[in-house]
């Protein structure tokens, strides 16, 4: 399950990979479906080993456990809707 000690981390995390990812949606109104997952059943509000097995497969802890690794979904947007983004490759 990914763990951000703050919400700089995550927001960092997500600058690096979610903004660039195919599967994030481009409504304003949605979020991507595993971030959304890991935001509302994180550590502090859910216990259920299940669950945290399923987070820990989507978005993995480093071999460390001192930062996350990429999502398993990641794939990287096509450059011409990056750039419609405003983002680089």
């Amino acid at each position: 399950m990914a763990y951000f000690s703050n919400g700089t981390e995550g927001m960092t995390y997500r600058e690096r990979y979610c903004e660039k990812c195919i599967h994030l949606p481009d409504r304003e109104d949605r979020d991507c479906p595993i971030w959304s997952a890991h935001f509302f059943h994180n550590y502090d509000r859910h216990k259920n080993e299940g669950v945290a097995l399923i987070l820990d497969m989507l978005i993995p802890r480093s071999a460390d456990g001192l930062s996350n690794e990429r999502c398993s979904f990641f794939q990287t947007r096509p450059a011409h809707l990056l750039a419609g983004k405003g983002l680089a490759p």
